[in-house]
């Protein structure tokens, strides 16, 4: 008996040293080029370069450690379920999925070749996450839409802690993070507002109301900073049109409008730039991904329902990286979908 545990306890050693090992390099899974948009011969701008639904499709496998609980406690499924928001890491090494039907942001680290579901605890689970956004140090900022709540989790951290509970948020929604003032901006969808505090939770200010004005907002959702002007984007879901503020609140322009033609918005959702400026919006109704110059003029539109490359049901939000790395929360194909931006500045 006692030279079978040894040997058992050689096996595991041996396993998870070359587990650490072979996590040493970051895994690679968004590489390759496959599809492009639009088709030739017009000049490319969109490349599709991957998907993944579970820790597997990134080429991350359970540890031995992780193996042995779950034989002893009963497997754990890490597959999403409703993926609403995405975020990534300034290398894309670690990928952060908010997905409230498992009660679960989904942590993918590419360079440690692990996955985890953060918790608030050792046991709690968030309630129903939607919004995620992560700050230039690090921190990961994650809303809960039904508790009117903000968390926040160190770099490195290993559970969630609370970031701001309190009387300012009704259904808090989207996060993004003004690098400019050290600032976190949130939708407050609840009460058709846009709610903005300091680096420690403090309130400290908000804007917008419910109407169909400049500022005014109908259902507002997701949002984001364009790095390239300091301007602030929001998706104004019911009104069907993106906002531009400037970084105080100050309402410069929006466009959009209620169709079902490429251009138009049926129940817009996640809004994100790239590195030029361009506009992405996400909507959910039409199943698509449209590209906007920074003036709000069409560039390109990609989807339709479906299952193939390019194709979405329902999604919600969008991110972009750095590089142009393009992430969308493709929600009821359970899958987030990543594309990258190949195409030239205009």
């Amino acid at each position: 008996m006692f030279w079978r545990f040894r040997k058992l306890i050689l096996i595991c050693t041996i396993q998870i040293t070359i587990t650490a090992c072979a996590a040493s390099t970051p895994l690679s899974p968004f590489d390759s080029e496959n599809r492009v948009w639009p088709d030739p011969p017009d000049e490319k701008r969109i490349t599709f370069v991957g998907e993944f639904h579970r820790s597997p499709d990134l080429g991350i496998r359970k540890s031995v450690w992780d193996r042995l609980l779950s034989f002893a406690a009963g497997s754990v499924d890490d597959a999403m379920i409703r993926p609403m928001a995405v975020a990534a890491s300034s290398d894309n090494n670690v990928i952060y999925v908010a997905d409230p039907d498992a009660q679960c942001v989904h942590r993918y680290d590419l360079a440690k070749a692990r996955y985890e579901c953060l918790r608030l605890g050792k046991n709690e689970l968030p309630v129903f996450p939607v919004g995620l956004v992560i700050s230039d140090d690090g921190w990961l900022f994650v809303s809960d839409s039904q508790q009117g709540q903000l968390f926040q989790l160190a770099p490195g951290g290993k559970w969630l802690e609370l970031f701001y509970e309190g009387d300012e948020l009704v259904q808090p929604t989207g996060l993004v993070w003004n690098s400019e003032s050290v600032q976190l901006y949130v939708t407050d969808t609840g009460s058709q507002s846009i709610v903005v505090f300091d680096r420690s939770g403090n309130f400290q200010r908000s804007f917008g109301e419910r109407g169909s004005g400049p500022g005014q907002f109908n259902f507002p959702t997701y949002l984001w900073v364009d790095v390239k002007n300091k301007e602030l984007l929001v998706t104004d879901s019911l009104n069907f049109r993106i906002q531009r503020f400037a970084a105080d609140g100050g309402f410069l322009y929006a466009f959009g409008k209620n169709g079902d033609k490429p251009g138009d918005f049926s129940r817009p959702k996640g809004v994100a730039t790239d590195s030029y400026g361009h506009i992405y919006v996400v909507d959910s109704l039409m199943h698509s991904m449209q590209i906007f110059s920074p003036e709000g003029e069409l560039l390109l539109s990609i989807g339709g329902q479906g299952q193939a490359e390019g194709q979405f049901w329902l999604p919600n939000g969008i991110f972009i990286s750095r590089d142009n790395t393009i992430f969308v929360a493709d929600s009821y194909n359970k899958r987030i979908q990543v594309f990258r931006y190949v195409g030239s500045e205009q």
